[in-house]
């Protein structure tokens, strides 16, 4: 009996087993559904896109977390930023992970699988405007030229040359840390490095992996799916917009009419406080008199004792400026034609957009902008402007640098002449593509400098090399002609 009643027992928990079985079984097979089409596609597109995610955390994740450090070292909002960049890896990361499982979505869908990235990279940007003072403002100017880079996801046909640019747009700042900082902090160099292998490596896979695009699986879900998985994954590290602070509330109006309505019982007492404190100061209650002018002396101006009172608003005289110090000029920029002009702008950056190969820009009176010129174009003119900085891609003719204080160019791409006139301080930056050929005139100017970059077997060795332009000459008298040299110091 006890032997049937264990067997019986037995029966029953092995039909509990099975049916379990079967109940796994068929929501693994539902749960697989929607994907199941996928075991249709070719095997090696699915081993692809596998790898592609696998190589993009592979390459990219060391080369941020190293940059990541190297900010850390030096602090405060340089440490900050880099938060912000490590967050866009992270929304970047997760991005090409999702299109390998998704069809490509139309033109209308990206933006929304696109919205964490753009955060990051808006609040890389943010920490760049908002600390425009501080010290490091070069390498936050560095990190917000070059994350741009990122974007490569939403380029179609070109990536890898997109990233390139937005790689040379990034050296223009890191060439000034490096100057700024070579000598006095290790770190920064490093810190140069690191930033710049990020690029570098990210152009490298993009060329790998998704030469002319983001690849996408055409035999994956839908893209609505995917912008719902997207959007339901937790940060792993905070808000991309968590860098900035969200505004104060506002206040009730309770709070503005307490504000607005001073109190009826203690007007009186501090109106008549005030009075007693203006009466103690004796002598000093006059400081704050106004001034009266000439022409509203009534003994000095007959005209005003036959009337009798002195006109409204007859010393409301327009403000001069202080003696010595010129008004303030409009700021323009302007498209006259085919020629772009620029003219007196402080420490701005602005972008100017080239469509045609004939125009030109002329540059003037300004003092600390940074002006960035896309596309090909005729000539660049810069004349009278201080502590400004420009970057372009192209120029059929040449750039020239008239009656300037400490300025600085920079070529992506090819320039045939650089001509530098009556000037104290310039800093060239040539690309490897124009650096053996461009042709670099100087006139009356002094403290020129030229760097171009340096090859070695190791390319993250690569450096720029800065070498001066000669200021000293020497002239002697031979065979009845003037011989000059450049004047060479030994010893």
């Amino acid at each position: 009996m006890t032997s049937s009643s264990d067997l019986h027992s037995l029966l029953k928990r092995i039909e509990k087993a099975t049916t379990r079985l079967e109940e796994l079984s068929t929501k693994r097979s539902a749960t697989k559904a929607p994907a199941g089409s996928q075991a249709n596609g070719p095997a090696d597109d699915a081993a692809a896109d596998s790898k592609a995610a696998r190589e993009y955390e592979a390459v990219v994740k060391p080369l941020v977390d190293h940059y990541i450090e190297c900010s850390g070292k030096i602090g405060g909002v340089v440490g900050e930023q880099a938060q912000a960049v490590g967050q866009l890896y992270t929304a970047q990361r997760d991005f090409v992970r999702m299109a390998g499982d998704t069809k490509k979505p139309a033109a209308a869908q990206l933006p929304s699988l696109l919205g964490a990235q753009q955060q990051a990279i808006q609040a890389v940007v943010a920490l760049k405007d908002g600390n425009r003072a501080s010290e490091f403002f070069d390498n936050l100017s560095a990190v917000a030229e070059g994350i741009a880079a990122f974007g490569w996801v939403a380029v179609e046909s070109t990536p890898v040359p997109y990233i390139n640019d937005m790689k040379e747009s990034a050296e223009f700042y890191s060439n000034r840390v490096l100057k700024q900082w070579r000598e006095k902090d290790p770190n920064q160099v490093e810190w140069v490095k690191a930033f710049l292998s990020i690029l570098r490596e990210l152009a490298a896979y993009v060329k790998q992996f998704h030469t002319t695009g983001v690849v996408w699986n055409p035999n994956g879900n839908d893209a609505e799916s995917a912008a719902l998985a997207l959007k339901s994954e937790p940060a792993t590290s905070g808000s991309a917009a968590s860098a900035v602070p969200p505004p104060p509330p506002l206040p009730t109006a309770a709070q503005l009419e307490q504000l607005g309505a001073p109190s009826k019982a203690g007007g009186d007492e501090s109106t008549r406080g005030a009075l007693f404190a203006d009466l103690n100061k004796g002598s000093d209650i006059t400081s704050g008199l106004r001034k009266v002018d000439r022409d509203q002396m009534t003994h000095k101006n007959p005209s005003l004792r036959a009337a009798g009172s002195v006109k409204a608003g007859a010393s409301d005289k327009p403000a001069q400026p202080p003696a010595g110090q010129p008004a303030a000029r409009p700021k323009r920029m302007v498209l006259e034609n085919d020629k772009w002009v620029v003219e007196n702008y402080g420490t701005e950056h602005l972008t100017i957009e080239a469509t045609r190969t004939k125009q030109t820009v002329y540059m003037y009176n300004c003092n600390g902008t940074t002006l960035d010129i896309k596309n090909k174009l005729t000539g660049i003119a810069i004349d009278s402007c201080q502590k400004c900085g420009v970057v372009f891609d192209t120029l059929v003719a040449q750039c020239e640098i008239v009656n300037c204080k400490s300025v600085q160019v920079q070529t992506r791409e090819t320039v045939p002449s650089i001509l530098i006139d009556r000037t104290d301080g310039a800093h060239v930056f040539l690309s490897a593509a124009a650096r053996d050929q461009t042709q670099i005139t100087t006139a009356k100017a002094s403290e020129v400098n030229v760097s171009f970059p340096y090859e070695t077997e190791r390319p993250e060795d690569d450096n720029f090399v800065e070498q001066p332009v000669p200021e000293q000459f020497q002239t002697v008298v031979k065979a009845g002609k003037l011989l000059t040299t450049v004047l060479e110091h030994t010893g």
